[in-house]
C-alpha cells in the first residue's frame, strides 16, 4: 500500500498517479489490442472498475489515516490542555497555600512584637514607679535629716539662749 502517514501531499501525488498511470494504461491497451472492439471496450470496462475500486479503497483509507490522525491531535491537544489546568490549579493552590502561610507569619510576628512591646512597656512602667518610689524615699530620709538638723539647731539655739540668759543673770 502507500504511505499513509506522509500527509495529504502524498496521498494527492499517489491518486494523480495512479489516475494518469490508469489513463495511460487504457490508451495504450486500446492502440495495442489485438482483440475485437467488444472485448477490448470489456476489458477497459474491467481495467476502469479496478482503477476505481483502487482509487475508492486507497481514498478511504486516507481518509480513515486522517482522521486517526485528527483523532490523536485531539487527544494531545486534549492532554496538553488537561496538564495546563493542572498545573495552573497546582500553581494557584500553592500561590493561595503561601499567601496564607505568609499572613499567619506576620499576624504571628505581629503578636509577637505586640507583646515585647507591652511586656516592655510594662517592664519600664515598673521601673518607673520603683524609681519614683525610691526618689520619694530619699527625699523623705532628706526632709527627716533637715527636719531632724532643724531640731538640732533649734534645741542649740535655746540652749545658748538659756546659756546668755544664766550668764547675763549672774553678772548681773
Amino acid at each position: 500500500m502507500g504511505n499513509q502517514e506522509g500527509g495529504g501531499s502524498s496521498a494527492g501525488v499517489f491518486l494523480a498517479g495512479l489516475l494518469i498511470g490508469g489513463a495511460i494504461g487504457a490508451v495504450v491497451a486500446l492502440l495495442y489490442a489485438p482483440q475485437r472492439g467488444d472485448d477490448t471496450r470489456d476489458y477497459l470496462k474491467q481495467k476502469t472498475n479496478e482503477y476505481g475500486d483502487t482509487v475508492k479503497t486507497k481514498a478511504g483509507e486516507l481518509t480513515e489515516a486522517a482522521k486517526t490522525k485528527a483523532n490523536e491531535i485531539s487527544a494531545k491537544a486534549t492532554e496538553v490542555g488537561d496538564t495546563v489546568k493542572a498545573k495552573t490549579s497546582e500553581v494557584t493552590e500553592t500561590v493561595k497555600a503561601k499567601a496564607v502561610e505568609m499572613g499567619d507569619t506576620v499576624k504571628s510576628r505581629a503578636n509577637e512584637l505586640g507583646a515585647k512591646a507591652s511586656d516592655t512597656l510594662s517592664t519600664v512602667k515598673e521601673t518607673a514607679q520603683s524609681l519614683a518610689e525610691r526618689g520619694r524615699s530619699l527625699m523623705n530620709q532628706q526632709k527627716d535629716r533637715l527636719d531632724d538638723a532643724i531640731d538640732a539647731g533649734k534645741q542649740a539655739a535655746q540652749e545658748k539662749e538659756q546659756e546668755l540668759k544664766a550668764s547675763v543673770e549672774a553678772s548681773g
